[in-house]
């Protein structure tokens, strides 16, 4: 699970902002849309450490270029530029 302060240098690291972190498919995101797509990128990602199913996913990391959610498109042009 992220920490919120990982969940912060995340989307400064992708230049987006928390919101675009937000997994849509989500139970809690579902319920609660409104509300979380308003906050402050701090208190969001407090809740995001809190609720996991709202992140998308996966995650993948190398070196300092990241890729979220399910882009196999993207996934691949980062693996390719890693070889």
């Amino acid at each position: 699970m992220l920490t919120a302060e990982e969940i912060i240098e995340l989307a400064y690291s992708l230049e987006v902002p928390v919101q675009d972190l937000l997994r849509p498919n989500s139970p809690y995101y579902k319920e609660h849309k409104d509300t979380l797509l308003k906050m402050e990128p701090s208190a969001l990602a407090r809740i995001i450490s809190t609720e996991p199913t709202l992140i998308k996913r996966p995650i993948i990391k190398i070196d300092e270029d990241y890729v979220v959610g399910l882009d196999e498109e993207k996934i691949a042009l980062l693996l390719d530029n890693k070889r």
